[in-house]
């Protein structure tokens, strides 16, 4: 079941009141999520689950254990406190710990979309058949991934916070292949609002891809190439970006953005039309307006016009630095242009298309260099258009290179991420390093 913002916030005072140290939070998670699997052209299995999870810190003289359970009731609330305290007493202290915060004042997300909420099986089986059909349609095999989750999470301190958030989700991801295995394409959605995610659509991009690539393709020599990178490809490496934007690695000599004595905040570091920013209040791709301290999120600019404007800040770290605190992100809007991938194609003379990267890796956090593997769908470009599949690539590159060396963006799109809201567009970049060829389809 899904707890409402009374039901959570009863099970918080449950638990403050039974608590005897001053330096107590509790965290209250609940969620009712469901799935639709399938794969060889019809349905595999199904899945529903209700889920609610009441999660005790306790600290004595900076000294914190936390223990979770699924109780309700107010006595076995009261368990989780006794235990999380009794641990706390032979627990090592953390020299930084920060103590609870207080009342906040948060903004007014609508992240709960009520259709998403009553989605049932009929709307899950209905989704999951038309992407089946344009599989028989045109010959492939089809596997993937219907499910939505409607989910909520409460947070409260001693201090006298109290915090709440619910939303949906719901996403479709498939990929389709030949019969052959020789050809693979790949098509996804994801959205607070069921409606939004057009089943018929992730499936043709998927069958386009898998048509496309029929039989394989040579081998391309590793090297650097102009890339046209859809909006999936650029997020994945963007991830490694959104991991680097704090504040103490850099301050501390072990990030990108690290300066002797400081930090790169205020230096031009990218592209001129790289914007970069975070919104929970976002009505198209709403997100939670809290972090897990309770620390209120807000509009947030990272990078605009190229130039770095902000950096991460634990409560911790900033009251070191003398600084307000500045919670990591939980969303990504990378501006872009109204491009389409077909049209940032149409002005690549020689190149290569590229629809998602997979298995990513941090190899050098210092540079945010990563690696990883194109999939489902890699092409060669030549005088504006696509001129046939090419074998899969390892790449050896950083999100550093695409807001460096963008040459073009298009029209920016939500894409599929279990860590945050992304919404980016596809781009096309110059000197894309891939480092050798992948056997893999």
């Amino acid at each position: 079941m899904t707890l409402g913002r009374n039901e959570a916030q009863a099970l918080v005072k449950a638990a403050l009141k039974a608590a005897t140290l001053k330096d107590v939070t509790v965290r209250v998670s609940s969620s009712r999520s469901a799935n639709l699997r399938f794969a060889g052209n019809a349905p595999t299995s199904a899945g529903q689950a209700e889920r609610v999870e009441v999660s005790v810190t306790a600290t004595r003289e900076k000294a914190s254990a936390t223990v979770s359970g699924s109780a309700q009731d107010s006595a076995g609330v009261a368990a989780l406190v006794a235990r999380a305290e009794a641990l706390a007493a032979i627990a090592p202290q953390d020299p930084e710990h920060m103590p609870p915060l207080g009342p906040q004042r948060y903004l007014k997300v609508a992240a709960e979309d009520p259709a998403t909420v009553k989605l049932g099986p009929d709307a899950r089986t209905d989704a999951v058949a038309r992407v089946l059909k344009v599989a028989r349609d045109g010959k492939l095999v089809a596997a993937g991934l219907y499910e939505h989750v409607h989910r909520s999470m409460a947070l409260g301190t001693s201090a006298g916070l109290f915090a709440f958030h619910g939303e949906t989700e719901a996403s479709l991801t498939t990929t389709m292949r030949t019969p052959d295995g020789s050809g693979s394409g790949w098509g996804g959605a994801m959205s607070h609002r069921a409606v939004d995610i057009d089943a018929a659509g992730v499936a043709r991009r998927a069958a386009d891809k898998a048509e496309m690539s029929r039989g394989g393709g040579p081998a391309l020599a590793p090297g650097a190439y102009t890339v046209v990178l859809e909006a999936q490809a650029v997020a994945d490496l963007l991830d490694f970006l959104r991991g680097s934007l704090g504040a103490r690695t850099a301050d501390e000599g072990r990030s990108f953005f690290s300066r002797a004595g400081g930090n790169a905040i205020g230096e031009s570091l990218f592209g001129a039309q790289i914007k970069l920013r975070s919104d929970p209040m976002d009505p198209g791709n709403p997100s939670t307006p809290f972090a897990d301290d309770g620390l209120p999120l807000q509009p947030t600019v990272w990078i605009d016009q190229g130039k770095l404007l902000t950096l991460a800040s634990s409560r911790y770290w900033a009251q070191r630095q003398g600084r307000a605190p500045v919670p990591a992100a939980r969303s990504l809007f990378l501006a872009g242009g109204t491009a389409s991938v077909a049209e940032l194609v149409r002005g690549v003379e020689r190149g290569v298309l590229v629809t998602r990267l997979w298995y990513n890796r941090m190899l050098d956090p210092r540079q945010i260099l990563a690696t990883g593997l194109t999939r489902d769908g890699t092409f060669k470009i030549e005088g504006g258009k696509l001129a046939g599949p090419v074998k899969n690539m390892r790449y050896n590159e950083s999100p550093v290179t695409l807001l460096r060396q963008a040459l073009a963006l298009g029209k920016p799109e939500r894409v599929v991420n279990d860590g945050a809201v992304v919404v980016v567009p596809p781009m096309v970049v110059d000197g894309f390093h891939f480092a050798s060829v992948s056997d893999a389809v």
